[in-house]
């Protein structure tokens, strides 16, 4: 990415005002006083690009009330009514665009953003132009969103990451550049500072593993990929099961070996489907042969049945009436049985919540105690901390007679206890499932029987030289074996279904077990190790001296800098070793005042030492090729470091640098920090945004 130009345009109700620059490849340095309008320069190019958000808020509130309400110029006061910045950028394939944002306007929406595709602030370009929105919902995802453009105008291609509840999000352009550009206020407490919040979980460390070009990304991407497929076979097998399952208990059949999870291999014989009748379990084949038999014995009775009420519907009837009896019996019986098995579980479920609370209870008790032994506090031990005696666990009538548990023996018993109530609540449930099964084979049997009875009273009362009573028979044991048919082909199709699922799952665990086991892969760890080399030959080359350069170590946890496992940080003297070094200072020394700034140099060392690992010939990594610093040299930062930072910028190959800096306004340290580096110099005046007729800067 190369920023070729940028332009502020104002108009006031009197008078137009504005700015305009040209930068170049390498180290564009922009010189001014503390209140000439540096940041202002600096957050407007910001804005131009989408970017606020480093600076503040999503809008151009966070720009200077120069460009957004009122000009301040040779004492007056000259409101604003239309303004807006305009930025030229060049990619990597040589192409041009010029964006034009509003910052205040009556006719255009600020969160509009104007593309013309080609020079317009370097070569008056006028061609036709598209509007892109900026800042609203999707404006990173949907085609005619700005920063979807942006991203693919520079080349992008930007990685999926998980947000804090897991869903998928992409890493947006604005955390990338939160690793490019560091604004004045917040931008130098922190190695990467000001990374917008979206909720994305290790925001930091994602932008770092994208512009040194690591393989997380894509093994987190084919992990997730492995995750879901693997969810979608286990949800296809919990549905098929359960379908099977409810299909065998309509006809009353138990369906057992079959797990809730899916087994590799699939062994279809390990399967059991039988048919329980009044306790007594038979196969599907046997029942269904024994249908068959019955269907026989009809049919030849049907062909003795002769005209007329014979003796034989008597005693039938008499037969079908004693069995209904028995039937419906039974079936009260299985009823009752399963509204007592279920008040049953309904007891048992309570019992197991209260054990899992009064658990939960316990090892919070016991946790709490445990802390409070890390600090020692006498009561952890159970002693009284103002008169020492002892204290029970138990909170009962203390004079109550014989033992009681201590909290760690009631945990072991309360845990034994949840235990073996979870076991009889899975036990329960089986013999539930049997219940039900026992309940609609007896209603079903009732039913038919009560058909058949109703048959053959039809047949004694009226004569018939049919039975109707056999044919009704015959009809139901025809619909029976129809329907057992019909499902055993169901089941024989599942189980190839069952097969199937399960070759899927051991597919999904081989590809799964040729993952990566470790976060970084062996490439990734080369590439870091260049960084970890980059960032410390950086800060020697920048004078850092709060510690041995040798002894700092990168943590590969969380890509930060750390000395003896403490993480590099600013350190905070106490009043009284600040005291002693302003002491040291005003006699001349400098060698003790130097942790603020050297915190500095650290990020320095940081900001820069991504580029240089990512443009490393053998990394190939992300990074857009520009850095933007505001106000580099904080702290009192030492002119020989600023120099060596300005050395390094300048001859960095493929980077564009803009550092807005004013030097403590001193020229001396303008001249001392830049002797030796070439840059384009751009300086400002008493003020940054003038009239019209002189707002160009070379």
């Amino acid at each position: 990415m190369l920023i070729r130009a940028l332009q502020i345009s104002i108009k006031c109700h009197d008078q137009d005002f504005g700015f305009k620059t040209f930068f170049e490849k390498g180290l564009n340095i922009i010189r001014g006083s503390n209140s000439s309008g540096k940041s202002t320069i600096i957050n407007s190019l910001l804005y131009s690009l989408g970017m606020e958000e480093l600076v503040g808020a999503k809008s151009e509130r966070t720009l200077q009330y120069s460009v957004r309400d009122y000009v301040e110029y040779e004492g007056s006061k000259h409101f604003i009514v239309e303004s807006s910045v305009s930025i030229e950028i060049e990619n990597r394939s040589g192409n041009i665009v010029t964006i034009t944002r509003p910052i205040k306007s009556q006719h255009q929406n600020t969160k509009l953003a104007k593309i013309t595709q080609g020079p317009v602030l370097t070569q008056n370009f006028s061609g036709p132009s598209q509007f892109k929105f900026v800042h609203d919902q999707y404006s990173a995802i949907y085609e005619e969103g700005f920063f979807t453009f942006l991203e693919k105008f520079l080349g992008l291609n930007l990685p999926t990451v998980y947000d804090s509840n897991g869903k998928k999000v992409k890493l947006y352009l604005q955390a990338i550049f939160a690793a490019l550009a560091v604004e004045q206020k917040r931008g130098w407490t922190d190695y990467i500072a000001n990374i917008p919040f979206y909720s994305v979980r290790d925001a930091r460390i994602k932008v770092v593993e994208y512009l040194l070009g690591t393989d997380v990304f894509e093994q987190e991407a084919k992990k997730a990929e492995l995750d879901k497929e693997s969810e979608i076979i286990s949800n296809e097998w919990s549905s098929l099961a359960k379908k099977i399952t409810a299909q065998a208990s309509g006809l009353g059949l138990k369906l057992d070996g079959l797990s809730s999870k899916i087994p590799i291999p699939f062994e279809p014989n390990k399967l059991e489907l039988n048919k329980i009748i009044e306790g007594k379990t038979y196969t599907i084949q046997y029942y269904v042969e024994n249908l068959k038999n019955q269907h026989k014995k009809l049919e030849i009775k049907g062909n003795e049945f002769k005209d007329g009420t014979s003796n034989k519907t008597i005693e039938d009837i008499a037969q079908k009436t004693e069995e209904i009896a028995s039937l419906t019996n039974s079936y009260e019986k299985a009823v009752s049985n399963l509204a007592i098995q279920k008040a049953t579980l309904a007891s048992l479920s309570i019992m197991a919540k209260q054990a899992q609370d009064e658990l939960t209870s316990n090892q919070t008790a016991q946790k709490l105690r445990n802390y409070g032994a890390e600090i020692g506090l006498s009561i952890s031990s159970d002693s009284c901390p103002t008169c020492h005696q002892h204290i029970e666990d138990s909170l009962t009538n203390l004079s109550e007679v014989g033992s009681k548990m201590d909290i760690e023996t009631n945990i072991r018993y309360l845990q034994s206890q949840a235990t073996m109530l979870s076991r009889q609540e899975a036990g329960l449930k089986q013999t539930i499932q049997d219940a039900e099964l026992a309940v609609s084979e007896y209603g079903a049997r009732l039913e038919r029987a009560r058909s058949v009875l109703n048959s053959l009273r039809n047949d004694a009362t009226k004569g018939t030289t049919l039975s109707r009573a056999i044919i009704k028979q015959q009809l139901f044991i025809e619909l029976e074996i129809e329907k057992f048919q019909k499902f055993n082909e169901e089941f024989l199709s599942t189980l190839k279904d069952f097969s199937s699922l399960s070759d899927k799952l051991k597919d999904n665990q081989s590809k799964r077990k040729s993952l990566p086991t470790e976060h970084y892969s062996s490439e990734d760890k080369r590439k870091i190790s260049i960084f970890e080399k980059m960032f410390r030959a950086n800060a020697g080359a920048f004078d850092y001296l709060s510690a041995d350069i040798s002894d700092i170590e990168f943590n590969y946890v969380n890509l930060l800098p750390y000395l003896a496992k403490i993480e590099l940080r600013e350190i905070i003297d106490s009043p009284a070793e600040q005291k002693r070094k302003d002491q040291l200072v005003k006699n001349g020394s400098m060698a003790h005042n130097s942790s603020a700034s050297d915190f500095v140099r650290l990020i320095w060392s940081y900001i820069l030492a991504l580029y240089q690992t990512s443009s490393y010939p053998t990394v190939k990594g992300n990074h857009p090729g520009i850095i933007i610093l505001d106000e580099p040299g904080q702290h009192s930062m030492a002119t020989k470091s600023q120099q060596a930072l300005f050395k390094m910028l300048s001859s960095a190959p493929g980077l564009q640098s803009i550092v807005a800096a004013s030097f403590d306004d001193y020229e001396a340290v303008f001249k001392e920090s830049t002797d030796g580096v070439k840059f384009k110099y751009i300086q400002l005046g008493e003020k940054c945004i003038t009239p019209s007729k002189s707002t160009e800067t070379d």
